[in-house]
């Protein structure tokens, strides 16, 4: 196990997930809040909550993401804001990044532009 200072102990998916949006489910509409979601389905509008977003392996998410921690097993078609990023190996992104941490794995897919801030420790 790799420990880094920057990077949170406790990953989102081992957090209680409070909301999630089922593979057979098309949602038209910005989703606003503070706990995590997962989204398995198909979105179209913007997602911004608080405290984490994780995006399945079948979801489709057309519209903008902002949160602390982010996700992605899927496909985003829209920009992202956040602290960390985690593409993973199935996740497809296309739109600009804006994140402190990003982590993309092998097969993982990614087009556009990237900024990377670095925010000081408390």
């Amino acid at each position: 196990m790799r420990s880094n200072k920057n990077r949170s102990n406790h990953s989102i998916e081992s957090q209680p997930i409070e909301t999630v949006i089922g593979t057979s489910i098309i949602f038209k509409g910005d989703i606003k809040g503070e706990d995590i979601i997962r989204i398995d389905g198909t979105i179209e509008g913007n997602i911004s909550l608080s405290k984490g977003i994780v995006i399945g392996e079948k979801a489709k998410v057309n519209g903008n993401l902002e949160s602390d921690r982010i996700i992605i097993y899927g496909s985003i078609f829209g920009d992202i804001v956040c602290k960390e990023l985690n593409i993973k190996s199935s996740g497809v992104v296309n739109g600009n990044i804006q994140a402190n941490n990003v982590e993309i794995e092998m097969g993982g897919k990614y087009n556009g532009n990237l900024t990377m801030q670095h925010t000081p420790s408390t």
